[in-house]
């Protein structure tokens, strides 16, 4: 059925599904409202996951409510990885955003913008991947407020992702970083793995989510290439 297409599992092996299972909870610490991931002792403990928080309250009650057609999009990859390597908790710029679209056309309507930084390097080195400073601040790369919001409010991304863990900062951090990391309206995938194996472009994402009632969940996800 897929031909000649390439087939990307963007997805990290869990070694002990019952723990990931508990941070899916909801109520779990750690799990859908977890206001940060101080305490966090490996990376088996959250996995590769959508995070629906920006969606729950607005338009869906929860990871379970999301359509499936919602989960089939287009990818567009930005790397950054030289830009991580230099700054560890580098936030993509609209300029970042702005530079891939010279050289790669307009990033399409309701597709899902992921971010290539790197990262995924550092997974069975728990300590490092979660990179945690001394008031308990993960200092890992993402997106910037301001990032986000041109991806939302002018590009009408569906979602976006990274092959790093979500950026949770407790309120108390003070500054830009306090500012929520999931603005209304999207999902994000965190924890994938194998980026550099896709295309700036071109690429589909495949993105199958446990169907829980939570507003987080672990995930499978696949990527076709052409």
């Amino acid at each position: 059925m897929l031909g000649k297409s390439t087939v990307v599992d963007l997805t990290h092996t869990v070694s002990d599904p019952a723990a990931l299972s508990e941070r899916a909870r909801p109520d779990a610490p750690g799990g859908a409202e977890r206001q940060g991931v101080a305490g966090a002792g490996s990376t088996k403990d959250f996995g590769t996951r959508l995070d629906a928080r920006g969606l729950v309250g607005k338009e869906r009650g929860s990871v379970a409510e999301i359509p499936s057609r919602e989960l089939l999009v287009r990818a567009v990859v930005v790397n950054v990885a030289p830009k991580v390597a230099a700054a560890p908790d580098y936030q993509v710029t609209v300029e970042d955003l702005r530079s891939w679209e010279r050289q790669n056309g307009r990033i399409p309507k309701t597709s899902a913008v992921l971010l290539r930084t790197g990262w995924s390097r550092w997974w069975a080195e728990p300590a490092r991947y979660v990179n945690q400073d001394a008031q308990g601040v993960p200092r890992v790369p993402g997106f910037s407020p301001a990032a986000m919001a041109f991806l939302i409010t002018e590009r009408q991304v569906r979602g976006v992702g990274l092959d790093a863990m979500g950026r949770d900062v407790p309120a108390s951090a003070g500054g830009e970083a306090a500012s929520p990391r999931m603005p209304p309206g999207v999902w994000q995938l965190e924890n994938l793995v194998n980026l550099d194996q896709l295309p700036a472009k071109g690429a589909t994402l495949v993105v199958a989510p446990l169907r829980i009632e939570a507003g987080a969940a672990p995930a499978r996800v696949i990527a076709i290439l052409p």
